[in-house]
């Protein structure tokens, strides 16, 4: 069938010459057009008409063989090497977690073991306590019952004592908990024990290991009680965080410029001027917000172990003093204290509506000492809502240990016969642990105004841990978790 209607042009009249046209063909032709060709928009005559018939025949078979081919693509077009390769892929997978899950099964079987060991020693160390409290109890009930005379007055000691025990001794919860997920992951699964009572009777007993954690030239550290989390600095001004698994972590600290000297220098004590500015001088953690703070000379920084960020805070330092110690009081109360003669305290608010800018204090107590010579060396408070004051003075190695309240007004201060406090950690509700110059260690009590010498030992500090440990610093290398 041809692709090409023919037309019959008119016969020329002799009478109208330009009637009649010439073919139209990319090659000059001199015949007369005849037809309109359905190839191009051309008049041709009928041999090139026919010529263009034939280009569109064989463009036909060109057409014909690429449906062919597409044809034989279609064919070839299948999902199941999809399916395959999908199947492979959740087989891989479907292995890899099976493999995760008994790699993790065998883990924290392993796991429960050790934390078996663990708490047999503990319930051990509080048996031998109890025990221990008890035969006193039995001792004294003895020695009343030889006598024979008994007065009320006698025994209301000791029934108090042995109510006390019976207090603690219900109150103790002593298992192996396990928490996981639907999804089974190391990452999603913690195992870890529970061993909480409400102990009553003083704290004031030999202390017993049940944990040892390696902390090298270790300088200071702080804790989270409640994330049970450390973070401590070494000698060589590194920074190391604690998880609550015990994984010891080096983390890395955001660069530390040195500043030129200090312009009110002639006001510092005189060991501060000698202090680098990437020299960590206090840790102190933040319940309210969840972030370590560290503190140096000229810079504060936050430190939020969920995200491993530091946040610098950027706050004016009055009349550029160099910072020396903070402290956290209740929810958002920061309270900071300059290295100056005279004793210089700000309260800032932090977190302030989430703003690293904390801008203005919200009061600054300038010259709080009488005595010019006097400056704070470390403060800290405790969840009574105390802030302890250590001052020292340029003239005399003679230290002292104030109490104040939120206002910093004075409380009361602790004095130690003969002695005098080199550094204190504070304790629950109303105790403080005291270091002498000297070297002794005590336990001050609020309630009762006494101070006894502590059973143990902590030269590096301490600080609580969890809901019944103490975390010490026994040595520069050793940090010691006991149930206190």
């Amino acid at each position: 069938m041809s692709n090409v209607a023919p037309t019959i042009d008119p016969p020329s009249s002799p009478i109208n010459p330009s009637n009649s046209t010439i073919c139209e063909n990319e090659d000059e032709c001199s015949k007369p057009a005849l037809v309109a060709c359905h190839h191009c928009p051309k008049r041709l005559c009928l041999k090139h008409v026919i010529e263009h018939n034939e280009i569109n025949i064989i463009r036909t078979y060109a057409l014909s063989d690429e449906i062919n081919c597409l044809t034989h693509l279609l064919s070839k077009l299948d999902c199941q090497q999809s399916v395959d390769n999908a199947r492979k892929k959740l087989d891989a997978w479907k292995e890899n977690i099976l493999a995760d899950i008994e790699r993790t099964y065998k883990y924290y079987s392993s796991e429960i073991d050790e934390l078996q060991n663990e708490l047999n020693q503990r319930v051990d160390i509080f048996k031998e306590s109890q025990k221990s409290k008890m035969s006193v109890l039995q001792t004294q009930l003895a020695a009343l019952q030889k006598v024979g005379e008994i007065s009320q007055q006698q025994l209301s000691p000791i029934e108090r004592d042995l109510n006390q025990l019976r207090q603690c001794l219900e109150s103790v919860r002593c298992e192996i908990c396990i928490e996981t997920t639907d999804i089974s992951c190391n990452d999603l699964i913690n195992a870890h024990n529970i061993f909480s009572y409400d102990r009553i009777l003083p704290n004031n007993t030999l202390m017993q290991s049940y944990r040892k954690l390696s902390v090298e030239n270790c300088k200071r550290f702080v804790s989270s009680k409640q994330n049970e989390s450390i973070l401590w600095s070494d000698s060589r001004r590194q920074l190391h965080y604690i998880d609550n698994k015990f994984h010891n972590i080096l983390i890395t600290l955001p660069p530390i410029t040195n500043n030129p000297t200090i312009t009110a220098s002639t006001l510092l004590p005189y060991h501060q001027t000698n202090i680098k500015d990437a020299e960590i001088l206090d840790l102190k953690w933040c319940p309210s917000a969840e972030v370590f703070f560290i503190a140096f000379q000229r810079h504060l920084y936050s430190y939020e172990p969920k995200t491993n960020k530091f946040t610098q805070i950027n706050l004016t330092r009055h009349k550029d003093y160099p910072f020396r110690c903070v402290c956290f009081l209740n929810d958002s109360s920061l309270y900071i204290s300059y290295c100056v003669y005279g004793m210089c305290i700000e309260l800032w608010k932090y977190p302030n509506n989430n703003n690293s800018n904390v801008n203005i204090p919200v009061k600054r107590w300038d010259r709080l000492a009488n005595d010019k010579t006097e400056w704070v060396s470390h403060m800290d408070t405790n969840i009574a809502s105390q802030i302890g004051l250590l001052i020292r003075t340029s003239t005399s190695v003679h230290t002292r240990l104030e109490l104040r309240d939120e206002s910093l007004v004075l409380l009361k201060q602790i004095h130690l016969n003969d002695d005098f406090v080199d550094i204190f950690y504070p304790f629950r509700l109303n105790q403080w642990f005291i270091k002498s110059l000297s070297g002794k260690y005590y336990i001050y009590s609020v309630e009762t105004n006494t101070y006894d010498l502590s059973s143990f030992e902590f030269p590096l500090g301490l600080q609580e841990y969890g809901v019944n440990s103490i975390l010490i610093g026994s040595g520069q290398n050793e940090l010691t978790l006991c149930d206190a």
